[in-house]
């Protein structure tokens, strides 16, 4: 049995080893971003316009905090296996999700999330916003919106359409098409933009819904028929917006920067304020006019407000289209 004193001593020896262990995380926050590289998470293939977008945003933020950022990619399950490991890392500053709206509509597509943004992942900064296109194979004979809505009701069942993933905004943008046109489609999901949108090219699907279509409509290789914002994009003018053919057809993707949840608040001012100056790079703009996406840059707060108005949104949008979790 301990002697009085030896509690004591007890009681000594673990404050102050909680006294070191606070001054060592403190000092560590301190000093960042330290000689030690920062993990981009992008929860998507290789390739695809989160990819590409995070590389190059990355890049230049890594200029701006004189620091490496390593991009890996962590596809699957709409983008919850990369987000989920964000969750589970250090919230340290060393490691960043680049998430999107997927991060929002898997509360809605999947019956138990691997995770819960509100509480388990933290607001760092708004990047962009962009369409999803629809485009077609050349093979496909509908040359607008309205003529594959035609096609499709013609064939039934029989029409695939391809997207990056279930609970993706490609996804939701082919289940909303399905909906609002009465249309009967079957969606094809795969790991990424990259490879949906060459299934479309190899005839093994008759559509994709992609952000990152732009390129191959604009080269040919694959026939565009619409945007999926309520507005034409401003990069691709002779696209019309699905809307003009089905009123009040809406899915605006976005993209944005996250961090695990109890990242000091010095550190993602940080951050943000590195993608703010990233976004004004001239090199990062010219890729982002080719993805077709507009920057939107944002402080923490913001981005936050923004992610709880789509939460509370797609909530509503869900819910008339009677979505079933998977």
């Amino acid at each position: 049995m301990k002697t009085q004193r030896q509690k004591f001593l007890q009681l000594g020896i673990t404050i102050f080893a909680a006294t070191v262990s606070s001054l060592t995380t403190v000092n560590a926050y301190a000093a960042w971003p330290a000689d030690k590289p920062i993990r981009l998470i992008v929860p998507y293939a290789a390739g695809g316009a989160t990819d590409i977008l995070g590389r190059a945003v990355g890049n230049r933020m890594a200029k701006e905090l004189k620091q490496t950022i390593v991009v890996e990619n962590k596809p699957g399950a709409g983008s919850m296996l990369g987000s989920q490991q964000v969750v589970r890392s250090d919230p340290d500053g060393y490691t960043i999700l680049l998430g999107s709206i997927s991060n929002v509509l898997n509360m809605y597509f999947y019956k138990e999330p691997l995770y819960d943004l509100r509480k388990d992942l933290k607001p760092v900064a708004q990047i962009v916003s962009v369409p999803n296109f629809l485009a077609v194979s050349k093979s496909v004979p509908a040359k607008n919106v309205a003529e594959l809505i035609a096609l499709a009701k013609q064939k039934p069942g029989e029409l695939s359409c391809a997207t990056s993933g279930v609970g993706s905004s490609p996804y939701l943008s082919c289940e909303l098409f399905k909906v609002m046109a009465n249309i009967d489609l079957i969606n094809t999901p795969f790991k990424g933009g990259a490879p949906a949108i060459q299934s479309a090219i190899g005839n093994q699907t008759t559509m994709v819904f992609a952000n990152e279509a732009w390129p191959y409509i604009d080269s040919g290789q694959l026939r565009g028929l619409g945007v999926t914002t309520i507005d034409r994009s401003p990069y691709a003018k002779d696209v019309p917006a699905i809307s003009e053919t089905l009123p009040k057809y809406d899915v605006t993707a976005w993209y944005g920067f996250w961090v695990p949840a109890k990242t000091p608040d010095k550190i993602t001012n940080a951050l943000s304020e590195a993608v703010e100056d990233a976004l004004k790079n001239k090199e990062v703009l010219n890729t982002l006019k080719q993805l077709g996406a507009t920057p939107k840059p944002t402080n923490p707060q913001e981005f936050g407000e923004y992610v709880n108005a789509e939460i509370d949104r797609w909530a509503a949008i869900t819910k008339e289209m009677k979505v079933e979790a998977k």
